[in-house]
C-alpha cells in the first residue's frame, strides 16, 4: 500500500475512517473531502469524519483571492480574531490570534512541519509573530484546531493549534514568478520551483516583500522617523520527498526568514508634558529544519519518526532581545486491530532553551532550559460506516514543572443519506508559567521592572462543543456550532507601582460561551459563483465580568467570487469585528468596531500568464488596530490600498 502524500499513510487514513486497507476502493468519495492532519496528531482523516472542531484552509483558493499572508487568511476562519488589524493589518506587525476567545498571547500553539514553535517562557510572542509574518507562498496545508481540541499536543495548546506544512512538489517540473506592486510603496516578488522526478519530489520557494505601511494615529499625527512602519522580509522554504518504494517515505524541510519592522509610537512625555515620538527597529530571524521517515511495517502497523530544530532570534529594540533554540524528536505508531478499531501511540522529547537579553545583558532569571517528555495515545472506534469516535490522552513530564495530563473525546455521526452530520467533542488543556514567572528574580523591559512569583499555579482549561452540518441543497452547506470554555488560574500581569509589576493567578474562572454559524456553497449555473459566510458570537468574560483581553464579542467574514467568462474571476470579501478588547495600560479596554472590504480580480491571459488586481480596505475605514496609554495616540489601520501584478508560469 503506497504512502499518502500527507504526514501519514493511506492505510492509516482508511483505518481511522473505520475501514481496512481494502475498503478504499469501495468508498472513493471519501477522498473528495478535505483531509485533516492536525486533528489526530499527524494522521490523515477526512474532516467530515472527525468529531474534533477543526478548520482546513483552502490555501490555493485564498491565494487566488489575493490573500498573501497567513494572518490575512486566518480572518476568514469562523471563531478566529486577529489583532492588530483584521483584513488590513500592518504587514510585519505583531498579530494577536484569538481562537474562540482564547488569546495567542498565552494559549495558542503554532506548529510548522510537525515542529512546535513554542516555549513556556515565550510561546505567545512566538505564535503572534509567526502569524504576523508568514506568507502563503510557502504554505501547502493550514489548519486551525479550536478550543482545547489540541489536547493531543499538550502544553500551550489549551486555546487551539495553528498547524502548517510546507507543500510537497508534484507533477512535471515547473516554475512560477509572482510580482506585485502597490500602495504604501509596497512590492512583493516570489519564485517557486517544484516537481517530481522519479522517486524524488521537490518544492523550493523564495519570497521578498517590503512596504512602508501607512502609519497614522487617532489624533491625526504621523511619524516623522523616515523608517516608521517600514517592513522588509526575505523568506525561503525547501521540501524534499524521497519515496524509494510504496512502503517508505523520507521528507526533509528547511525554512528560513529574515525580517525587519520599524515600529513607531506616540506617547506623552511625563517630564515635559509634550508629545514624544518613539521608534524601535524590530528584527527577526528564524531557521527551521525537519526530517521525517514514514514506513509501513506490516499491513496493520505503520510508523513515523520525526526530528527537528527551530531557532528564533528577535531584536525588539532598546537592547531587548529574545532567543529560542528548540530540538524535537517524535515517534508515532498506528496499529489497525480490525476494520473498525485503530490505536495510535507515540513518544516525544523536546529540548527548549529560551533566553532574554535586556539592556544588552542576559537575564539569567529568564533563561528557560526545559526538557519535556511526552507519551500520547489515541483510540479510534468506528462501530458503523457513518459513525466515528475517538479518545486521546497525553502525559507530559518536564524538568520545570509538575507532570500534566490532557484528554480529549470526540464523536461524529453522519445521517440523512450523508447530507447531515452531528459532531461533538470535549477536552482539557494547560499552560505552565515560564521559569521567570515562577522565579524570585526580576528583569527590566521598556522602563518597567517585572518580578517573578514562585507561588504561580499552572493554567488549566476545559472546553466542549457540539455542532451540526447540513447540506441544505446540492452544493450548499450550513453548519452551526455551540462552544463553551473555562480557564482556571489565568496568569495576569499586575502593577505593584508605576515602575514595577508582577504576575498572579486570577482567583476566579475565565469563561467563554458562544456559537459559530457558517454557510458556503457554489452556484455553477450562475457563472460558477461561489460564496462563504461566517459569523461568530462569544461572551469572553473574567469572573468579575470584565471582557477577556485581546478578544472580540462578534466576528464575521464573507466572500463572493464569480467567473463571468472563461479566464476571468472577480469577487469581494468582508471582515468585521464588534466588541473588541485590547490592553490600555494594565487594564483591558474596548477597541472600536471595524469592518474592512476588499475587491479582487484575476485574468488568465494564457496558460502561462495571469494578471491580478486587488483593492484592500475599499472604503478607506480608519479603525484602531493598537490601543495606547493615551487614546489619541492609538494606531489606525492603513488606508485604502491598490495592488496589482502578474504571475508567469512555465
Amino acid at each position: 500500500m503506497p504512502l499518502n502524500t500527507g504526514a501519514a499513510t493511506v492505510v492509516l487514513a482508511i483505518a481511522m475512517a473505520g475501514g481496512c486497507a481494502y475498503a478504499q476502493a469501495e468508498t472513493p468519495e471519501i477522498e473528495l473531502a478535505p483531509m485533516t492532519v492536525s486533528a489526530h496528531d499527524g494522521l490523515n482523516l477526512p474532516r467530515n469524519e472527525t468529531g474534533v472542531s477543526v478548520e482546513v484552509l483552502d490555501v490555493p483558493q485564498l491565494r487566488q483571492e489575493g490573500n498573501l499572508t497567513l494572518a490575512q487568511a486566518l480572518t476568514t476562519v469562523p471563531g478566529v480574531n486577529i489583532q492588530s488589524g483584521g483584513g488590513a493589518n500592518q504587514q510585519g506587525n505583531v498579530a494577536n490570534v484569538s481562537i474562540r476567545g482564547m488569546s495567542s498571547d498565552t494559549a495558542t500553539l503554532a506548529i510548522m512541519d510537525g515542529m512546535r514553535l513554542y516555549n513556556t517562557g515565550g510561546g505567545g510572542l512566538l505564535t503572534s509573530n509567526v502569524m504576523g509574518r508568514t506568507e502563503l507562498f510557502s504554505i501547502g496545508n493550514a489548519e486551525v484546531l479550536k478550543g482545547s481540541q489540541g489536547a493531543t499536543y499538550g502544553g500551550g495548546a489549551m486555546g487551539g493549534v495553528i498547524f502548517m506544512e510546507t507543500p510537497r512538489g508534484k507533477d512535471e517540473p515547473r516554475m512560477s514568478f509572482f510580482n506585485e506592486v502597490g500602495s504604501h510603496n509596497s512590492y512583493t516578488t516570489n519564485t517557486t520551483a517544484q516537481g517530481q522526478e522519479g522517486e524524488l519530489s521537490y518544492f523550493l520557494t523564495a519570497t521578498y516583500t517590503r512596504t512602508d505601511n501607512d502609519i497614522r494615529f487617532v489624533g491625526g499625527y504621523t511619524p516623522t522617523h523616515r523608517n516608521a512602519g517600514e517592513y522588509e522580509s526575505w523568506q525561503e522554504a525547501l521540501r524534499l520527498d524521497w519515496q524509494p518504494n510504496d512502503d517508505n517515505l523520507l521528507t526533509l524541510t528547511y525554512r528560513r526568514e529574515d525580517s525587519e519592522y520599524g515600529y513607531a509610537g506616540m506617547y506623552n512625555d511625563w517630564f515635559t508634558g509634550g508629545r514624544t515620538e518613539s521608534y524601535s527597529n524590530y528584527r527577526f530571524r528564524t531557521n527551521l529544519v525537519t526530517a521525517r521517515w514514514q514506513t509501513e511495517v506490516t499491513e496493520k502497523l505503520t510508523s513515523s519518526l520525526m526530528a527537528g530544530y527551530y531557532g528564533y532570534d528577535a531584536s525588539l529594540g532598546r537592547g531587548y532581545c529574545q532567543n529560542l533554540r528548540n530540538v524535537q524528536i517524535e515517534w508515532n505508531n498506528a496499529y489497525t486491530w480490525c476494520p473498525h478499531q485503530t490505536t495510535a501511540a507515540g513518544f516525544a522529547w523536546n529540548r527548549s532553551d529560551f533566553s532574554v537579553k535586556s539592556a544588552g545583558e542576559r537575564q539569567q532569571t529568564d533563561a528557560n532550559l526545559e526538557h519535556t517528555y511526552a507519551f500520547f495515545a489515541e483510540h479510534i472506534y468506528a462501530p458503523a460506516e457513518n459513525w466515528q469516535s475517538s479518545l486521546a490522552a497525553r502525559m507530559e513530564l518536564s524538568n520545570l514543572y509538575d507532570t500534566h495530563t490532557t484528554v480529549r473525546a470526540a464523536s461524529s455521526y453522519r445521517f440523512n443519506n450523508d447530507q447531515s452530520r452531528l459532531f461533538a467533542s470535549a477536552a482539557t488543556g494547560y499552560r505552565a508559567p515560564s521559569s521567570f514567572q515562577r522565579s524570585n528574580g526580576a528583569t527590566e523591559s521598556w522602563g518597567t521592572t517585572y518580578h517573578g512569583n514562585p507561588n504561580l499555579k499552572t493554567e488549566k482549561s476545559l472546553s466542549a462543543d457540539v455542532g451540526v452540518e447540513h447540506d441544505i441543497a446540492d452544493g450548499h452547506t450550513l453548519s452551526v456550532t455551540a462552544f463553551w470554555q473555562r480557564r482556571e488560574n489565568a496568569i495576569t500581569t499586575v502593577p505593584l507601582d508605576a515602575m514595577n509589576s508582577t504576575y498572579t493567578n486570577d482567583s476566579g474562572h475565565w469563561t467563554i460561551i458562544g456559537a459559530e454559524v457558517a454557510l458556503r456553497g457554489t452556484i455553477e449555473q450562475a457563472w460558477n459563483t461561489g460564496y462563504k459566510l461566517a459569523w461568530t458570537y462569544t461572551q469572553p468574560k473574567t469572573s468579575d465580568e470584565r471582557q477577556i483581553p485581546w478578544t472580540a464579542r462578534q466576528t464575521c467574514s464573507a466572500e463572493l467570487h464569480t467567473t463571468p467568462f472563461e479566464g476571468f474571476t472577480t469577487g469581494v470579501g468582508l471582515t468585521a469585528a464588534i466588541g473588541r478588547s485590547n490592553y490600555e495600560g494594565y487594564a483591558p479596554s474596548e477597541v472600536d468596531n471595524y469592518y474592512s472590504l476588499r475587491w479582487f480580480a484575476r485574468y488568465q491571459v494564457n496558460e502561462r500568464v495571469t494578471l491580478h488586481l486587488r483593492v484592500e480596505n475599499l472604503t478607506d475605514q480608519r479603525f484602531v488596530t493598537e490601543s495606547n496609554f493615551t487614546p489619541e495616540y492609538a494606531m489606525l489601520s492603513p488606508g485604502v490600498g491598490i495592488y496589482g501584478g502578474c504571475t508567469i508560469e512555465f
